[in-house]
């Protein structure tokens, strides 16, 4: 995650133009790791309607229907990641490409709401966490799940590679801090908060791509973390 000297700082939308075909391809030890932290919560969304804010390709969308939720809504403003989303989905998940923090959902009419990656790209907290207290019902269940902020600290940017190019995605630095306050300013209730290392299994995806010192370089430090929050109020 540590830059070269060359790199192209491209705005979020055309970045993940960009990256589109190639996100669910290439192996992601960050992903590996929301998985692993994740994947085990999604139960918790059966019999809900469901919305992931920032749903990209679809892969939360896709395993969150084996909890047999009520509904599904992905929304994202990357026309090309929604494409490869609507591939892999059921026809029954409507995707919705729209402004995360505006989006054209009705007042209260979720349940389970979801935002994987997508608080980096954002420059407003508090727009965020008004958008999701406005769609969420009274004790409505938030999950987020990001970079952690500390990763700034060991030289970590945002980045892909794009053919020869290494692309770096303009991102926003913010800390746990500010996003626990912005929710619970909104009316939300913090239900846990999780900050994650990299494990055995991460650390096969750098020593397949060769950078095992990468991985060492880190090893034990929180490199992602995910929270919990809970809708409050009448």
């Amino acid at each position: 995650m540590s830059l070269p000297a060359s790199v192209q700082l491209t705005p979020v939308k055309e970045a993940y133009r960009l990256w589109a075909p190639l996100y669910d391809a290439t192996p992601n030890p960050l992903l590996s790791l929301e998985q692993r932290s994740l994947a085990p919560m999604l139960h918790s969304a059966t019999g809900c309607d469901v919305v992931d804010l920032g749903c990209g390709t679809g892969r939360w969308l896709a395993q969150l229907s084996k909890a047999n939720p009520r509904s599904m809504i992905g929304i994202d403003f990357s026309e090309e990641m929604l494409a490869q989303a609507s591939v892999k989905l059921a026809p029954g998940v409507r995707l919705v490409q729209a402004d995360c923090l505006a989006s054209p959902l009705t007042d209260r009419s979720s349940d389970w709401i979801l935002a994987s990656f997508l608080l980096s790209y954002l420059e407003d907290l508090r727009g965020f966490a008004c958008e999701v207290a406005r769609i969420a019902r009274t004790g409505g269940s938030i999950l987020i799940s990001d970079v952690h902020p500390t990763t700034r600290n060991y030289g970590w940017r945002r980045t892909f590679r794009s053919t020869d190019q290494l692309i770096e995605i303009q991102s926003h630095v913010y800390q746990l801090e500010d996003l626990q306050r912005a929710m619970e300013e909104a009316g939300f209730e913090p239900t846990f908060l999780h900050e994650i290392a990299f494990g055995e299994e991460e650390q096969r995806i750098y020593i397949d791509a060769g950078r095992a010192d990468l991985f060492f370089r880190v090893q034990s430090l929180p490199v992602l973390f995910v929270a919990g929050f809970r809708r409050s109020g009448a």
